[in-house]
């Protein structure tokens, strides 16, 4: 990255440009003046070159932040990048962070030419994995499945056969494989938490490196476990003899059903505590709680006579359960 480059100007766009006009204009610039386009035209090549540097800048969100920074003074520090190309695709449910060269230059390519050689580090691949509550409260082994750019088995990455395009890989140097990766989820991942998985993203030629694969967990709702932190939340719905002459219920847990006990005269709201049941903490002994907190039923029917029953008991109730809102 030159700062002294106005990489804006070089891809006629504006600086607030979007990523989507970003992309646009380096697609316009390397179709006009890929070397493959114009073969011998140094100034060509030279234009390329230069609209392909502006774009490893531009389309990466913190290169471009750097660079923005650099230039007005605000950031003295180098810049970390994933490679030389970005953006967003789909795949298999997942959301993979690639760039598909062909979409680029398909046509010039297809024309029978060589790609462009960027050595460094390969981008990395983001996916994201969607994981049961108790495959992430208890910990899973998982394989996921992603298309991972390889570097063409033909030609080495060159794009070249010869004195022609690798028909292999349309001359872009790389192919497109489905890869399998398995990979731990430890007990208590947090919804939201990534998994790197080194050396799985985007392949690169030597002597450049693969870039990783960053696995993005997604937790799945339980239809009545509910995660708070380190803790775990279960409503428990109670008869209303239960509620005011007490019983014991058997609950679910995370390691399986227990016994509890509900004190008499318990109201809906009421929770209680079963310590240590509730989420490991990663890579420690330590777990959260489990809390049941308590619903009164109201029996669905009412027949007259339990209606009679309930004005006898309203006899006993607390003349004004909300008196202390006065």
């Amino acid at each position: 990255m030159d700062p002294k480059k106005d990489y804006y100007k070089i891809l006629g766009i504006a600086e607030g440009a979007s990523a989507d006009e970003i992309r646009k204009a380096f697609r316009r610039l390397a179709k006009k003046h890929h070397p493959d386009v114009n073969p011998g035209d140094k100034t060509a090549e030279s234009r390329f070159k230069e609209a392909n540097e502006a774009h490893e800048v531009l389309s990466d969100r913190k290169k471009r932040e750097e660079y923005d920074a650099i230039r007005q003074g605000g950031f003295a520090g180098g810049f970390h990048g994933a490679g030389p190309f970005g953006g967003a695709g789909q795949a298999g449910g997942f959301r993979a962070e690639s760039f598909d060269l062909g979409d680029l230059f398909g046509d010039v390519f297809r024309g029978g030419g060589a790609r462009y050689s960027h050595p460094g580090r390969g981008n990395d691949i983001r996916v994201e994995l969607s994981v049961d509550f108790l495959d992430m409260v208890r910990g899973a082994v998982r394989e996921i499945r992603y298309p991972r750019p390889r570097v063409c088995g033909q030609c080495g990455g060159t794009g070249r056969a010869g004195r022609r395009g690798c028909p292999a890989c349309y001359g872009r140097g790389v192919t497109e494989a489905e890869e399998r990766v398995k990979i731990r989820i430890p007990a208590g991942a947090r919804d939201g938490s990534t998994i790197r998985v080194p050396s799985k993203g985007e392949e690169r030629a030597a002597p450049g490196e693969s870039g990783d694969l960053q696995v993005e967990l997604r937790m799945l709702a339980h239809p009545y476990f509910r995660r708070e932190g380190n803790d775990i939340l279960l409503e428990a719905p109670i008869r209303f003899s239960e509620a005011v002459k007490g019983a014991k219920i058997e609950v679910p847990t995370i390691d399986g059903p227990v016994t509890v006990t509900i004190p008499p005269g318990s109201s809906s709201g009421r929770k209680l505590r079963l310590k240590g049941r509730g989420v490991p903490t990663p890579g420690t002994a330590e777990r959260g709680d489990q809390y049941v907190v308590l619903q009164v039923v109201v029996p669905p029917e009412r027949p007259e006579e339990f209606l009679r029953l309930v004005d006898r008991i309203a006899g006993f109730e607390e003349k004004d359960p909300r008196g202390h809102w006065n």
